[in-house]
């Protein structure tokens, strides 16, 4: 059963759809009342009827919701394969003309491997619109992960607010997509964008883990990110997600001990007055430089020794 995605502000984003051209007008007029019924409602009809499209011809947007769209691929692409695409994806068409997906990133994924066709839904949205239905639809998921949706935050803030007079309504734009309060916006932008990329796809989208476990990641971060973006390499990726997100707090919570290094000449310091010699040494090396001394006036005591009279 295709799932169906409700909500205010997904019907207002497809709601602005393309009207028809006036040619069309001017031949409803002119036909009788119940054919220009009939008429109307198959050109709106048209406008939500789904097509078997070429999947190599839809990009991919800009603002992602998944941290690898292609994890788990598998699953679904044997389901598509088995019993075919139940659930068409959304498309809409740029100002230039090109198609881009506005969600069902996995399911063109999933179609692109199996060599066939996508069922889509076409449809003429605005960038802000196709952001909306894209948060909305992503909420209706089973299973978005806190980092995921405050990367897609991020990523709407990124795109559309590019200066300070638009920074403001791409904020309205994020909380609106995903219904979140306003003043949470801003701190899921600040987390997804304080804790390096690297960082975050090592750990991976960490499902169950809420908000306050990536706060307390992203201020360690702050504090030091060359040392975050080490962890992102010592982080076993045999782990679970929240196991690995654990992990990268305890790397980072604990005091990375480094030795000085100390030059090879500082270690041993030999000084010379007279017949006096003074000899200042490393701790570490004391005892072996204190017995490689005894066996050295050892050595030369003997060959005095043994030399000619």
């Amino acid at each position: 059963m295709a799932r169906k995605v409700f909500g205010d502000s997904l019907k207002n984003a497809m709601g602005n759809t393309a009207t028809p051209d006036e040619g069309a007008d001017l031949d409803l007029k002119r036909t009788s009342p119940t054919v220009a019924r009939a008429q109307a409602s198959v050109l709106e009809e048209d406008k939500h009827a789904t097509r078997l499209i070429d999947p190599s011809t839809v990009r991919m947007s800009a603002v992602m919701d998944r941290i690898d769209p292609s994890d788990g691929l598998e699953e679904l692409v044997s389901s598509i394969r088995e019993h075919g695409q139940k659930v068409p994806i959304l498309v809409r068409r740029t100002q230039d003309g090109a198609l881009e997906i506005v969600y069902g990133r996995r399911r063109l994924l999933a179609c692109r491997e199996l060599g066939q066709k996508v069922r889509a839904t076409v449809m003429e949205m605005t960038e802000e619109e196709a952001l909306i239905a894209q948060g909305v639809e992503n909420n209706a998921r089973q299973d978005p992960s806190f980092i995921e949706r405050a990367l897609f935050v991020a990523g709407i803030i990124r795109e559309l607010g590019k200066t300070d007079e638009t920074r403001k309504n791409a904020q309205t734009i994020a909380y609106r997509a995903l219904q979140i309060d306003e003043s949470l916006v801003s701190r899921m932008n600040r987390i997804a964008t304080g804790i390096p990329m690297e960082l975050i796809q090592a750990i991976g989208p960490a499902h169950g883990v809420g908000r306050r476990v990536w706060e307390k990641l992203f201020r360690l971060c702050e504090k030091d990110v060359a040392r975050a973006r080490e962890v992102a390499r010592e982080i076993p990726r045999n782990l679970p997600g929240p196991d690995r997100l654990d992990a990268a707090v305890t790397l980072l919570t604990a005091t990375k001990v480094t030795t000085p290094k100390v030059e090879q000449g500082e270690r041993v310091k030999i000084g010379r007055k007279g017949n006096r010699i003074t000899i200042d040494v490393d701790p570490d090396l004391a005892p072996r430089v204190e017995d490689a001394i005894r066996k050295l006036i050892s050595e030369l005591l003997d060959r005095g020794q043994d030399g000619p009279e």
